[in-house]
């Protein structure tokens, strides 16, 4: 399916019907948006419309004039309910609280398959709005992770042929914001993913009975990075994100369960990543990873959270602190997709893993875990570290059928778990790790709660 967003208009001529070229065939629309999705659907291609009102688009008291130019062909019954907005202190304030069943009866939002109302910046009719470029992105940006749950799209149109400038940069940031959302939860596609264009219709300037082209080959591109957006400040997974996860949410005792869900997700995203990260995959065997619907779960409460707080009042925002959603939406996307990864592995959770098991996931050069997120070196070093520590001669002929510590076989200076050693030598330390045969088979496990209490926190600990 293809999803297309235009800003929606109401100004001079947005009701008067428009020629527009699309792959060589002329279509008459009133937006170029529906062109593009009437070809589109005359292709058998599946595709959407969807519309974004800045809120002070019906404050424009030259709408009430009978012989401006912008009135031309409005509806009566529409422009009555501009009037009524316009003229009616009570109605004004309901319009404030609450625009969706004023831009319902726009003509527009009964051709598009839905829209969104946003806010806006600057002063209209004498009223002023007062949002940030930030949060106008991230307004979009939600809408576009909820559509893409509801209803997945394999393409992006991001129609920028209407609107200020102001808004159809916010539709610009929302949708590279977007892109990088869905990267990050799909490392390892094996067909084509999604792809985000940018299109936009020649300039709509007299004379009007002439063609107008749509241009939509412009291909948006993000690069995107095995990196975790914030680093937790606790080494327990049981609270490595609380601080975060408040400072997101705010003060508020009735949130404290929906803080504590962020704050697991949070935490648990991390540490599985600074195992990947830190080369350490006896790690993604010993402990429960959660389910992708879970994921789902806390990112469409994140996105009802923030449509509360932004959509009470449409005339000023809370002010929210866009870089820690942006974060927060990131780093829920990246835990996705390394769930993804693990699962396609059948990496889960087992009381042991056999050392043929880790080596065909992670040192097969072609088919190897790691490739998914290009960490080629991580390979190549756990490929060394597994043989260096399991295959040697000396070591696999004296591993018993019964579990031993590993340094019962390694010669170490100390018995204590030392944080250096755990990251350099790939999790195999060898105060953590417990060894035994059984035939031509050996099973490794790491053992005791101390154990993985001081393994949470190396993990935690790290800058990976």
């Amino acid at each position: 399916m293809k999803l297309i967003y235009q800003i929606g208009r109401l100004e001079r001529g947005a009701f008067n019907p428009i020629k527009f070229e699309v792959h060589g065939k002329v279509y008459e629309a009133l937006l170029s948006s529906f062109a593009l999705r009437q070809s589109f659907l005359e292709n058998e291609q599946a595709s959407k419309v969807i519309l974004i009102y800045p809120v002070s688009l019906f404050l424009n008291s030259s709408l009430l004039n009978e012989k401006a130019t912008q009135t031309q062909n409005i509806p009566v019954e529409f422009k009555k309910v501009i009037e009524s907005i316009l003229s009616d202190q009570n109605k004004l304030s309901n319009y404030l609280s609450n625009p969706y069943p004023y831009f319902e009866k726009h003509p527009h939002s009964k051709e598009a398959d839905g829209f969104i109302v946003i806010h806006s910046i600057g002063q209209y009719g004498g009223i002023k709005f007062s949002a940030t470029l930030e949060e106008l992105i991230l307004e979009i940006f939600i809408d576009m992770v909820k559509r893409y749950q509801d209803e997945t799209f394999s393409e992006l149109y991001l129609d920028i042929s209407s609107g200020h400038n102001i808004y159809t940069s916010a539709l610009l940031e929302a949708g590279r914001l977007f892109l990088t959302f869905y990267k990050l939860q799909n490392f390892n596609l094996k067909q084509n993913g999604l792809k985000v264009f940018i299109t936009f219709s020649d300039p709509i300037v007299a004379p009007y009975n002439r063609t107008f082209q749509v241009h939509k080959d412009f291909c948006l591109e993000v690069k995107t990075f095995f990196s975790f957006p914030e680093k937790p400040i606790q080494n327990k997974l049981d609270n490595a994100y609380s601080k975060f996860a408040k400072d997101l949410i705010g003060e508020d005792k009735e949130l404290r369960p929906f803080k504590r869900q962020l704050n697991e997700l949070f935490s648990y995203g991390y540490f599985f990543y600074s195992a990947i990260k830190n080369n350490s995959p006896l790690v993604l065997y010993t402990w429960e990873y959660h389910q992708e619907e879970e994921i789902d779960r806390g990112i469409a409460d994140l996105i009802n959270f923030v449509k509360q707080s932004l959509y009470s009042n449409y005339q000023s925002t809370p002010g929210l602190k866009f870089d820690l959603f942006r974060k927060a939406f990131l780093m829920l996307s990246i835990y996705k997709g390394i769930l993804k990864v693990l699962k396609e592995y059948k990496i889960f959770k087992k009381e042991e893993v056999e050392l043929e098991e880790l080596a065909r996931n992670f040192r097969d050069e072609n088919q190897s875990f790691y490739n998914c997120f290009e960490l080629k070196q991580n390979r190549e070093y756990f490929s060394h570290e597994l043989s260096n520590t399991f295959e040697r001669e000396e070591i696999k002929n004296n591993i018993p059928e019964h579990y031993v510590p590993l340094r019962n076989l390694i010669i170490g200076e100390s018995d204590e778990i030392k944080p250096r050693n755990f990251l350099a030598h790939c999790g195999f330390e060898r105060n953590c790790v417990y060894v035994r045969r059984q035939g031509d088979k050996v099973f490794i496990k790491y053992y005791g709660d101390e154990v993985l209490r001081r393994i949470e926190k190396i993990l935690l600990s790290s800058k990976a």
